[in-house]
């Protein structure tokens, strides 16, 4: 019988003052199993992260049913198994990455009659954006300049660097920035200026500029104010050899990009978000540069 397995890695945006014109694939995975069966049965199973219970209502499964009824064809039956290692509300897209994974696991059923962007349309429309679906398929950076359904992104490789990323355990926490005010002229200057910036400092390595470009001051207050502990994490992690550090999404997950001394990093972090009496969940990974990986058997 024919099975698809997929891998997904986690995808950071949010930062800088590109906010999500930024996608960095992160080596944090949703790993998804579709097989085709000898019934007509429908059969989830779920384990690992997430909130999501096995039904249609799963994000994969929303993303494989696009999928057959743009085609008008599905397996009569199918055996579903997902792990799910990206935690949800965390600003790490874990429902973009089940999208993708579902949308290629299920299109690979059918023989692969879509391409990659028909696939990222069905992905924009299901979660969006485009940003997080794009650097979870792709891996490395996506920037991505579109505006609704105008298509206008490019995927750049990463010079070699971890992140840390430390998730504080805040049950209230939600994004403060479900809206932005609107910007001058002066602001969406800026904001061009920086991201071209930040965009090239990640393509070649330039850490000092990755250090300067990294975090946009307005975005990060609004989203730190609600994370105790996290301007003295940020400091902490800094003083311990981080390049930079930054909200991922709408948060609260801590990022730290860093070439070496990661576990000093982690520990310092750690201690800073104890002293503020808030348990954390730390990971260390590396940029994923690969993106979705798939494998078929019959």
């Amino acid at each position: 019988m024919l099975k698809v397995k997929v891998t997904v890695p986690a995808v950071c945006t949010g930062f800088s003052a590109g906010l999500d014109s930024f996608g960095l694939a992160l080596a944090l995975h949703e790993t998804l199993e579709f097989g085709v069966r000898p019934d007509s049965q429908l059969v989830i199973d779920v384990q690992g992260e997430g909130e999501y219970s096995a039904t249609v209502r799963h994000p994969a499964m929303r993303a494989a049913i696009a999928v057959f009824q743009s085609q008008e064809r599905a397996p009569a039956g199918i055996n579903v198994a997902i792990q799910s290692r990206i935690p949800p509300q965390a600003g790490l897209n874990d429902t973009s990455a089940l999208t993708i994974g579902g949308l290629l696991a299920a299109n690979n059923l059918l023989d692969a009659p879509l391409k990659r962007d028909d696939l990222l349309d069905l992905a924009t429309i299901l979660t969006g954006q485009l940003t997080a679906p794009a650097a979870a398929l792709l891996g490395g950076l996506v920037v991505n300049g579109g505006m609704g359904r105008d298509r206008l992104y490019k995927r750049f490789d990463v010079a070699a660097l971890k992140a840390v990323i430390v998730l504080p355990d805040l049950a209230a926490y939600s994004d403060p920035l479900t809206t932005l005010p609107p910007l001058s002229a002066h602001d969406v200057s800026r904001i061009a200026g920086r991201s071209a910036l930040l965009a090239d400092a990640l393509r070649v390595g330039d850490w000092a500029l990755l250090s300067r470009t990294l975090v946009d001051p307005a975005v990060e207050t609004a989203r730190r104010a609600l994370i105790p502990g996290s301007d003295d994490a940020a400091k902490a992690a800094i003083e311990a050899g981080a390049v930079a550090v930054t909200v991922s999404g709408g948060g609260p997950s801590l990022i730290a990009l860093a070439q070496v001394n990661h576990k000093r990093i982690e520990d310092a972090m750690q201690r800073s978000f104890s002293n503020a009496n808030i348990r954390v969940r730390i990971w260390t990974v590396n940029v994923d540069t690969q993106g979705v990986t798939i494998s078929v058997s019959r």
